[in-house]
């Protein structure tokens, strides 16, 4: 251990790629502030829009990957950040889906749940976490 002391109290390069490294880790808060930011204000609109979704297994919007909850849909987000499947789960939740039975869909409006605004929804929420944020983080 001393003598990574005494290596580090020689090598200014590397005394200085230390202090980068060590100020850098002041804006993590931050960064992870805006990203859980993000996750909150795209989970509420989700579940707003996309709450009401049947959920049918083989599908991407089922019983573990939905928009009904909270926490559920922060997961599904999470899924769609890293990449996995965002594709279909933007066409899961497109417009003329099946209603859940539990929700408060009126007579003859059965397939109406969804919405054309998945598209932006979903293109938006990805463009931003692989664009914005990840190199936010890794920055």
């Amino acid at each position: 251990v001393l003598r990574l002391v005494k290596l580090l109290s020689r090598g200014e390069g590397i005394r200085n790629l230390l202090w980068t490294f060590i100020k850098s880790f002041q804006a993590l808060p931050h960064v992870a502030l805006l990203i859980v930011m993000l996750f909150f204000i795209y989970a509420v609109i989700g579940m707003q829009m996309f709450g009401k979704i049947a959920l049918v297994d083989g599908t991407q919007i089922n019983q573990n990957n939905n928009f009904q909850t909270f926490p559920q849909a922060v997961l599904m987000l999470f899924r769609c950040a890293t990449g996995e499947a965002w594709q279909e789960v933007l066409l899961g939740a497109s417009y003329g889906k099946l209603c859940d039975p539990e929700s408060d869909y009126a007579p003859g409006e059965k397939y109406t749940c969804g919405s054309g605004f998945a598209y932006f929804y979903f293109v938006s929420f990805y463009m931003l976490c692989a664009f914005l944020i990840i190199n936010l983080f890794v920055a």
